[in-house]
């Protein structure tokens, strides 16, 4: 067997997959190149004489497996919605994916922009470097500490809007700053709150509650516009909103009114209606808010994790055994 991959890999998880197959490995990141055309795709692997496939971005739909000759194929991200199911079901080509593989590095990053924007460690950060704090004087000192005082996470109420892997990765870390935690996801079963001491609660009560919003739900016919304008304007005066989900989950134009006009204290943001962010977006130029672009789930353990499962996967399948993280478990038999 052969495999093309074009997704970050974790090199010792590489020389792993390379003592079951031959490899080549043409990591997207490095060669800043995302397979988008069908076409391209096909030719490729046909070139490499490839019947392995580990993408990341990459597409791999019906056109891609038709065209191919495809025996095993990989998504390493935990929302395969690049890969052609349908058709590598039909085929009878497992499909596996990564499901929570950065669900650590998205929990951390959202406590990391709460804690930034609750401290305002980004605003003072931007004004020493500035150079518009001096303290020549014990008053000048004495303003800039009165201006920047902040907020505490202790008695916090906070609002998770989807209570899955990030989620509930968030609860147990802010439960740990002694925040009464709310969470709104009607998929999760109940036992998932009571264990993490989360009050799950119906989106309106939470969102009227809740000092602080953050959001953690995937984009879905059910979710899109779910924090919509008239929630983002029932929230406490005062609250933080931070989504690190999907920018369509939340009324964005609500959103910078209400930063605007001061009802909303901050708000930290990862994803954007119009992606990747450019230098003249709207929010950047806001002093209360903290912005990513969409790099939520980058860190070199998000790379081991998704590398570690594709590779368990795989290993699985050829030794007999039922792998783990299947997308379509019918071409088992």
């Amino acid at each position: 067997m052969k495999a093309f991959v074009t997704a970050t890999f974790d090199a010792g998880e590489l020389r792993r997959l390379a003592g079951h197959m031959e490899v080549v490995h043409e990591d997207w990141r490095k060669t800043h190149k995302v397979y988008f055309s069908a076409e391209e795709m096909i030719a490729r692997l046909r070139e490499l004489g490839a019947d392995v496939l580990i993408v990341e971005a990459d597409l791999a739909h019906e056109e891609v497996i038709e065209g191919s000759d495809l025996k095993i194929i990989g998504a390493a991200r935990g929302d395969p919605i690049n890969i052609g199911i349908e058709a590598a079901t039909r085929r009878r080509i497992p499909v596996f994916f990564a499901p929570a593989r950065n669900a650590q590095a998205v929990a951390e990053l959202t406590v990391g922009f709460l804690l930034s924007l609750l401290r305002r460690i980004h605003e003072i950060h931007q004004e020493l470097r500035a150079g518009r704090l001096r303290f020549d004087r014990t008053r000048d000192y004495l303003v800039a500490y009165e201006a920047h005082t902040g907020y505490e996470l202790e008695g916090k109420t906070v609002g998770i809007v989807g209570f899955g892997a990030i989620g509930q990765r968030v609860a147990r870390a802010l439960s740990g700053f002694g925040c009464r935690i709310l969470a709104y996801d009607p998929y999760v079963e109940s036992g998932s709150f009571e264990r993490l001491g989360a009050e799950r609660t119906d989106l309106d009560p939470l969102i009227a509650q809740c000092d602080i919003l953050t959001v953690h739900c995937p984009e879905a016919p059910g979710t899109i516009d779910l924090v919509n304008a008239e929630r983002v304007r029932a929230l406490k005066p005062g609250a933080y909103v931070l989504n690190l989900a999907r920018a369509r989950v939340l009324d964005e134009d609500a959103l910078y009114e209400g930063l605007v006009a001061g009802r909303i204290a901050g708000a930290g943001l990862d994803v954007f209606r119009q992606e990747p962010i450019q230098p003249d977006n709207r929010f950047l130029v806001l002093p209360n808010v903290v912005v990513a672009p969409h790099y939520g789930g980058n860190t070199h353990e998000t790379v081991a994790r998704q590398s570690r499962m594709m590779v368990d996967a795989i290993e699985a399948y050829l030794s007999g055994r039922r792998p783990q993280h299947l997308c379509n478990p019918e071409v088992l038999g």
